[in-house]
């Protein structure tokens, strides 16, 4: 039906692309995670066509890069009903990779359930991949002998920096860096 993952031995030669500026990602889902609906640009820089996504699970983009932990706190945000952003490194149909910035918003029905979840995804600055990229490969370390240590290592490392949700510290990581542009701009006067 689908590809799921390329070797990991290809990564060594994969590149990555990028999303336009003022481009977004679009995608629908079900409360499992299957794709329901998708915009033109998610299908062209996944590089899939509309039968290779429909009604299969989002995870096709999983990169080996991203640890469960983060993917286990995002669904346990979405399925609490709360709206969460992340930081997500996505591998397209042909081994390549893209970061980008998601923001996933929980869709209820008139009764309040929970019916989907709808993602829209930007272009993830350099600053905020340098910044996150080491914790995501600590958490992979960690992961191979026992994720509920790394989830629970995660959620230490946000205590410990008084931070109460992935959720806020994607927020603080992405303020930081409107913070650092807007200075890096002002110094150039």
């Amino acid at each position: 039906m689908y590809n799921k993952k390329v070797d990991n031995k290809f990564h060594l030669f994969s590149k990555e692309v990028k999303l336009l500026k003022n481009t977004k990602t679009i995608t629908r889902t079900d409360t499992k995670g299957n794709i329901l609906y998708f915009n033109h640009t998610f299908s062209d820089i996944s590089g899939y066509k509309r039968e290779e996504l429909m009604r299969v699970p989002q995870s096709i983009l999983r990169h080996s890069d991203m640890p469960k932990t983060v993917f286990y706190l995002i669904w346990k945000s979405l399925l609490a009903g709360h709206d969460t952003n992340a930081i997500i490194k996505n591998m397209t149909k042909e081994g390549n990779y893209y970061w980008q910035k998601t923001k996933f918003h929980v869709q209820k029905d008139n009764q309040n359930r929970t019916i989907s979840f709808l993602s829209e995804g930007t272009q993830t600055q350099k600053e905020e991949i340098k910044k996150i990229e080491p914790l995501y490969k600590e958490l992979l370390e960690i992961e191979q002998y026992d994720t509920d240590n790394a989830i629970r290592f995660f959620l230490d490392f946000l205590n410990a920096n008084n931070i109460a949700t992935y959720n806020d510290y994607i927020l603080r990581i992405e303020n930081n860096n409107k913070k650092s542009s807007f200075f890096s701009s002002w110094l150039k006067f």
